[in-house]
């Protein structure tokens, strides 16, 4: 008897559920944003990237319909914020308070939990033919301090350059690391295939965790790619782990036929060749989002700066206002 009425308990609770996300994802929005050979979909669930064509070749992995959305429990195409990347013991000491965060993955909090900014509706405020300006109210959550104030103006020229241009206020000191966790496959299935130059002298090691440890020279590593490398040469093409800039770097991904660049005004970039992705969810063209469907170029500080007041971060304060700006670049070969 008790058995049957926790399972008809359970049923209500996920019917209710069903029936929520439902009603949710009746709020998605879908912009359009072109010039010249080029346009973009922008969705105001998590801000998200749903696609960047050349002509007619869409070259970012996404989900097969909006219903999925809500239920994917990754990160896939949307606006990571606060704090990207993750944050070891799932808190953090600033000014000798300690704030206690989601552990959202084994010990650690990765990409601000499940209340990140990828898990919000965001308001459009501003349309042209080009550009969509998207923004994000943010209340103190999540363990992070201070209502967070965010716009994120999307823009796309006739050079192919997909512009993200982020804008932040807070109420309260806190640290902010936001970027966009799209993953682009350039027509290609296997993420390994693809080619790839980053120019970094170093980058983040890490633990098993992922967990930064050091910064230390990729010289004489698998993981220098300052040269254009082709990805399954090295690792097995597995990459999960965050490469300090060089000045006025431009990392390149390439196939036979397309070329991405990536620039940006932020220290640092997590390449992540997508060896963990195995999804039930299906892509856009329905096939299976299995390991390397993809690879993203995740502008940012370095993770776990508020744990390392040696690595380079941000905390943004009240009556500040902190701009970053992402770039990337998509032409025919």
């Amino acid at each position: 008897m008790i058995h049957a009425l926790v399972e008809v308990v359970k049923n209500i609770k996920t019917a209710a559920e069903e029936i929520f996300k439902d009603k949710a994802m009746e709020k998605v929005e879908t912009y359009l944003i072109q010039a010249g050979s080029y346009k973009a979909e922008i969705i105001n669930y998590g801000a998200m990237i749903k696609s960047f064509y050349i002509d007619d070749i869409d070259v970012v992995l996404g989900l097969q319909d909006y219903d999925t959305f809500a239920s994917e429990r990754g990160f896939l195409s949307q606006v990571v914020g606060p704090f990207a990347n993750r944050i070891s013991n799932a808190q953090f000491e600033m000014d000798g308070i300690i704030y206690k965060l989601e552990n959202n993955r084994g010990s650690y909090n990765i990409h601000s939990g499940s209340r990140t900014f990828g898990k919000q509706f965001w308001s459009a405020v501003e349309k042209t033919d080009s550009s969509v300006t998207l923004f994000l109210h943010s209340p103190e959550s999540a363990g992070f301090p201070g209502d967070i104030d965010t716009t994120l103006k999307y823009s796309i020229t006739q050079e192919g350059e997909l512009k993200l241009h982020y804008t932040m206020t807070s109420t309260k000191k806190t640290p902010v690391n936001i970027t966009n966790h799209v993953y682009f496959t350039l027509g290609k299935k296997d993420s390994r295939e693809i080619n790839i130059t980053l120019p970094a002298d170093s980058y983040v090691a890490t633990d098993e965790e992922g967990i930064p440890t050091e910064i230390t020279s990729v010289e004489n590593t698998e993981f220098d790619l300052r040269k254009p490398v082709r990805v399954g040469s090295l690792r097995n093409g597995y990459f999960d782990h965050c490469f300090v800039l060089n000045k006025d770097a431009i990392i390149k991904a390439e196939t036979d036929a397309l070329v991405l660049t990536c620039t940006t005004d932020l220290p640092g970039v997590q390449f992540y060749t997508a060896g963990g992705m195995n999804k039930k969810e299906k892509a856009k063209d329905g096939s299976s989002l299995v390991p390397f469907s993809g690879f993203a170029l995740e502008s940012e500080y370095f993770p776990n700066f508020p744990n390392r007041p040696d690595f380079k971060g941000k905390y943004l304060m009240p009556g500040e206002i902190y701009e970053t700006e992402t770039v990337y670049q998509l032409n025919r070969k």
